[in-house]
């Protein structure tokens, strides 16, 4: 049992304490330390239903994980199924071999879904997570039979109970019951706190393609939608047939007709979308998806045609299968190559979009619309699609101006679109990498057969550490995009970069992506608050909180310690020393903090970072202008030397104890500053914020002599006096995102960044010593 009242499961239970534990007469923990501290799969599990702790299961079946969460529901075997058993009020699993756009009307009714086939990217995985419904894909044993399915010797008929764990892939006979938990006021207040630290860095929107999931997307948190499938907007019945009606024309008529029924269709739904996300931006990517996808499947018009079941429109339809059948469509006609064999469909797509911002501007709605055109390969692709753009919003009659509202990009899925990402960003608003797509390329994996046969194994074998289509592999796929983030910068240094896909969910792939320096992260809206956390803690870790081990930089005895003596005094190696380890200190840095830092001119700290760069030491991030260490960086670092003598660890000691007490009330202070009455400060009280500035104006005089006292063991130190000295001034006089802002240059950043400075030199464990 939890020791809080009302939160009996453990990990709402950490997130209660978490919170609690800054908000204590003397804090243990700062806001910034609390989000460090949260574990994702906290998050994840108040965000999901889960089976009660004494549930009764029988496992029957276990297949791949496609979409988190518990359900128990009766047996169905097909979407009519489904709708008459969900209307009755019953619970429902729906089973299927796989899913097709026919069965997505069941799907949104059904508890929890289950396929035999399939992978994690397959339409019934991607369906489920995007409405948050539990899945289980790829369960190989499941045999669906006409009225029933069946595992080995076992037979289960329709109507029977089961249960799914979509977050495990485990299916289990019978009927279980089933706890939801309500996410604590505290996930909220520490999820606030995430979204102001990553505030103009990164931020987090949501896969969506209706105006509900918009809407649910905003409510969880979502900036905005950085992928609207429109080819999953044709999936409802009507959708569906005015799509064939299109993919079956025979003359040009009849394609115009069925174009007619789909723009207007089409417009509707994006200007509800763009209604739900009003003044957010929503990036629509044009029909990616194969024309096949829309079409009943080859095996089933071939029984029919030999049973001779088929009348003229069936033979129609089968046809056209044999005509649109790739033998690996994923890589096939799909995407731009859509656009430009079918030369009508996008331009209709662009219309309805243009119509739906139109009518939301004239309501008096903001709306702020990225296209995106999916699978491009070269720039040239570019320049067509953004000719097909501006003719087709020529061409639209609307009573204003769309210049402004309107932008179009590219997705970046394929290995050559990352290798001529500066070609493509110079004919490009913005590029949105597309991982999943990204991942199946440069493996040379089908992402469904893989990982329902050959991972398991490599996992279990570990040819693989992770599968990387949950995890991106950084080394590989990752080096891609890394490489691509920067040559689009060095074409275009203000081009907006977002990553849409299931990796931009995954916490240890967000952690990656955010030192590549994109700007947004784009995911299911059941994932949108674990990402959240994800960039918020992504972007605190580079700024640099680790355990750190000895070193010694007590390169002087001087108090007067300035930019010019330091670039007279100090030869090259020192001069390195110094850059190397103000790096380690700020994790992320321009060349101007790290100046800054170590009190040196910015020539001479831009050659010694171009140092670190040749030797391996130090990575540059055009995204960003930042500079960090890379892995090697941090290794030479924490043997570069073995400590301070005898005499300066005596002098530090003494003032680092006193120190610590300061600290204390300091961590107190921003909290209080940040927090007010258990709920985050409006400032809206001037009085309250006055009394806090003057505070710290207080609290600022009596670390005056510790700091000095610092200085007088590690001259270096004394620089730390003059910022903190810059930093309150400013707070108090006015500027007060630099009370406790974060990488700002706040009196707050230059406090860590001292306490940091001496962590290392007294070759502190900071889990320890429990001051942060």
């Amino acid at each position: 049992m939890s020791d809080f009242p009302g939160h009996d499961s453990e990990p709402i239970a950490r997130i209660v304490a978490l919170v609690r534990q800054t908000q204590l007469p003397s804090p243990t923990l700062t806001p910034a330390e609390a989000l460090l501290a949260l574990d994702p799969n906290d998050v994840e599990y108040v965000l999901h239903a889960r089976f009660a702790a004494d549930a009764d299961r029988e496992v029957i079946a276990v297949g791949l994980p496609a979409s988190p969460g518990a359900a128990s529901g009766v047996l169905v075997l097909s979407a009519d199924d489904a709708i008459v058993a969900a209307a009755a009020g019953q619970s429902v699993i729906l089973v299927r071999r796989e899913t097709t756009p026919d069965d997505v009307v069941g799907m949104q009714c059904a508890n929890g879904i289950v396929t035999a086939r399939g992978g994690m990217a397959s339409h019934a995985a991607l369906v489920a997570r995007g409405w948050g419904i539990p899945a289980v894909v790829g369960a190989a044993d499941v045999e669906v039979l006409d009225r029933a399915i069946r595992v080995g010797a076992r037979t289960i008929p329709a109507g029977s109970w089961l249960s799914i764990d979509g977050g495990t892939g485990t299916v289990f006979v019978g009927a279980a019951d089933v706890a939801n938990h309500e996410p604590p006021a505290e996930l909220h207040a520490l999820l606030g706190w995430a979204d102001e630290l990553a505030r103009h860095c990164v931020v987090v929107r949501a896969s969506a393609d209706t105006a509900a999931d918009a809407s649910y997307a905003r409510s969880v948190g979502a900036q905005g939608i950085g992928l609207c499938r429109t080819e999953h907007m044709f999936l409802h019945t009507e959708r569906l047939a005015l799509l064939r009606r299109f993919i079956l024309a025979d003359d040009r008529a009849e394609e115009d007709a069925a174009l007619a029924g789909l723009e207007d269709a089409q417009r509707n739904d994006f200007e509800a979308i763009f209604a739900a996300m009003d003044g957010l931006p929503v990036t629509v990517r044009l029909l990616d998806a194969p024309l096949h996808e829309f079409l009943p499947t080859p095996d089933a018009l071939l029984t029919a045609e030999v049973r001779g079941e088929l009348d003229d429109a069936g033979r129609r339809v089968l046809a056209a299968v044999r005509r649109l059948h790739e033998v690996n469509p994923m890589i096939g006609t799909r995407g731009i190559r859509l656009g430009v064999l079918r030369p009508a469909l996008y331009p209709m797509q662009v219309r309805a979009i243009c119509r739906a911002a139109a009518a939301r501007i004239t309501q008096g709605g903001s709306p702020r619309v990225d296209i995106l055109i999916p699978m491009v390969m070269d720039p040239t692709e570019m320049v067509i699609a953004r000719s097909w753009v501006a003719d087709a919003m020529a061409a639209t009659a609307t009573a204003v101006a769309l210049g402004d509202v309107v932008r179009v990009g590219a997705m970046i899925e394929t290995p050559r679109a990352a290798l001529l990402a500066a070609d493509i960003a110079a004919v490009a608003d913005f590029i949105s990498f597309g991982t999943n797509d990204l991942t199946q390329l440069a493996f040379g994996l089908s992402r469904d057969d893989a990982e329902a046969q050959m991972l398991p194994q490599y996992l279990a074998h570990r040819l693989l550490s992770a599968n990387p289509f949950v995890t991106l592999d950084e080394r590989g796929v990752g080096r891609l995009v890394a490489m691509a983030c920067d040559a689009a910068r060095s074409a275009r240094s203000n081009l907006a970069i977002g990553v849409c896909g299931e990796h931009a969910g995954d916490p240890a792939s967000i952690s990656f992506l955010v030192a590549c320096g994109v700007d947004s992260v784009s995911c299911s809206p059941s994932r949108v608050m674990i990402a959240r956390l994800a960039v918020a803690q992504a972007l605190l870790r580079n700024v640099g909180t680790s355990t750190a081990a000895p070193i010694a930089i007590s390169l002087e005895t001087n108090n007067n310690y300035s930019h010019e003596s330091a670039t007279a005094q100090l030869d090259g190696a020192a001069q390195r020393v110094l850059v190397l380890h103000a790096l380690r200190i700020k994790g992320f840095s321009p060349l101007e903090g790290i100046a800054e830092l170590v009190g040196l001119d910015h020539d001479v700290t831009a050659r010694q970072l171009d140092t670190l760069l040749d030797e391996g030491l130090a990575r540059f991030v055009p995204a960003r202008s930042l500079w960090q260490l890379t892995p090697i960086g941090r290794d030479h670092h924490r043997n570069l030397l073995p400590g301070l003598d005898g005499d300066a660890l005596t002098k530090l000691r003494s003032p680092y104890r006193e120190f610590l007490h300061l600290n204390a009330r300091f961590k107190q202070l921003c909290t209080e500053w940040q927090m007010r009455d258990e709920a985050p400060n409006d400032h809206l009280d001037a009085d309250y914020d006055a009394d806090c500035l003057r505070r710290l104006a207080a609290l600022h005089e009596d670390a005056r002599p510790i700091v000095d006292a610092f200085a007088a063991a590690v001259a270096r130190l004394g620089l730390y006096a003059q910022r903190l000295s810059l930093a309150c001034e400013r707070a108090v006089a006015g500027e007060v995102k630099l009370f406790t802002g974060v990488m700002c240059g706040s009196y707050h950043d230059v406090w860590m960044e001292l306490h940091e400075d001496l962590i290392l030199l007294l070759g502190i464990d900071r889990s320890q010593e429990e001051s942060f």
